[in-house]
């Protein structure tokens, strides 16, 4: 794995970066731990703004405040340590402490981490998708098992994804309507198109103006936000609510090593404020969805909102997709992927979501 050039720092202090967490001896027993924490996205995403404006500040006042030590933390975004396909490794090794990071990105070595995407339809919430997540990462030891175990890392904090919809050249309020279509998407989500008769293209960001432009698909399966960041206004006005679900798919890990280095009473406010983060993450995420729903109206977009009888129309034509996946999971990876699956069904409902369609995992 090549990992990026290192930002910024002095020159006493690179020579240390490989070494994992750096602790500087004070006065007394008192030590400054010194952390890089990085992600190949940048400061626009809103999971990068938790872990900047709330995890790094509160880690460093409640440690100050309730401890003799101090830390600091070398902030290391958009891709200026590690890219975005480099984060797991990247801490895993060492190169970074804390690696914040979308699980999608690694589909194969973390397939039993991206369930959500094999749920599709589940809660449009985010603060119910991420409590229901965190209900199966607890409740499956399975899960952090594998990132412990063969990742060298531990999960700080879990983060959703506002919810996916659909941005589309054409207008369509019945799920039907996307036959015949070539409609984008990335990696997991793709196959929550082809049973529904459209026809699944793979597309990465850069791309999607041009594609969509030139007919190479006719609408997108994005985030709200995608519509204004790219700019897709004059060649996909439509922006039509789905409701895919808010997928919890992004983490703050720590290099196991570099956290059992700490006392106990910083481990103890890494894993505190994480789980805060965590909690702050769901209405934090819905703030976004609704600032940008709000935007695009403004400028000229169309916002159709599906009927729930067509999502339940297109999740009954997903209805043995979920348990197909998992099977095929099971079988490449050895991992209890149906376990979970039924774990996640069932967390989400005592969150409250009713399921358009209670998916079967046989």
């Amino acid at each position: 794995m090549r990992i990026s050039a290192l930002l910024r720092v002095s020159t006493a202090f690179a020579g240390a970066v490989a070494l994992g967490v750096v602790a500087l001896s004070g006065p007394g027993n008192a030590e400054t731990y010194r952390f890089k924490i990085a992600s190949g996205h940048n400061e626009n995403w809103h999971f990068i703004q938790l872990g900047r404006d709330f995890f790094i500040p509160e880690v460093k006042k409640r440690v100050a405040e309730r401890t003799p030590h101090k830390v600091e933390f070398l902030q290391g975004w958009a891709s200026s340590i590690v890219k975005a396909t480099e984060v797991l490794e990247g801490t895993q090794s060492g190169v970074i402490d804390f690696g914040l990071f979308c699980i999608c990105h690694e589909g194969g070595k973390l397939a039993l981490h991206n369930f959500p995407y094999y749920l599709p339809f589940g809660p449009t919430d985010p603060s119910v998708s991420v409590k229901a997540t965190r209900k199966v990462y607890d409740q499956i030891p399975e899960i952090n098992q594998q990132l412990e175990g063969k990742f060298g890392q531990k999960m700080i904090s879990l983060v959703p994804f506002d919810v996916y919809d659909v941005i589309s050249k054409f207008p369509f309020d019945k799920a039907a309507q996307v036959k015949g279509h070539k409609i984008g998407g990335a990696g997991p989500n793709l196959p929550w198109i082809g049973r529904m008769g459209a026809s699944p293209v793979s597309v990465t960001g850069p791309e999607v103006y041009t594609a969509l432009q030139t007919g190479l698909f006719d609408a997108l399966i994005a985030f709200v936000s995608i519509m204004d960041a790219l700019k897709l206004y004059p060649v996909a006005p439509y922006y039509v609510q789905v409701g895919f679900g808010s997928m919890t798919i992004v983490g703050l890990t720590m290099n196991l090593n570099s956290f059992n280095k700490l006392p106990k009473e910083i481990q103890d406010i890494v894993v505190e404020v994480g789980r805060e983060m965590e909690v702050k993450s769901g209405p934090f995420t819905a703030g976004v969805y609704d600032k940008y729903i709000n935007i695009i109206g403004a400028k000229g977009a169309t916002v159709i909102k599906l009927p729930q009888a067509e999502r339940q129309a297109w999740a009954r034509a997903l209805s043995t997709w979920p348990s197909e996946r998992a099977a095929q999971i099971e079988a490449e990876s050895k991992v209890p992927m149906k376990k979970v699956l039924r774990a996640y069904i069932k967390a989400a409902e005592d969150e409250g979501y009713v399921w358009p369609v209670r998916y079967a995992i046989d």
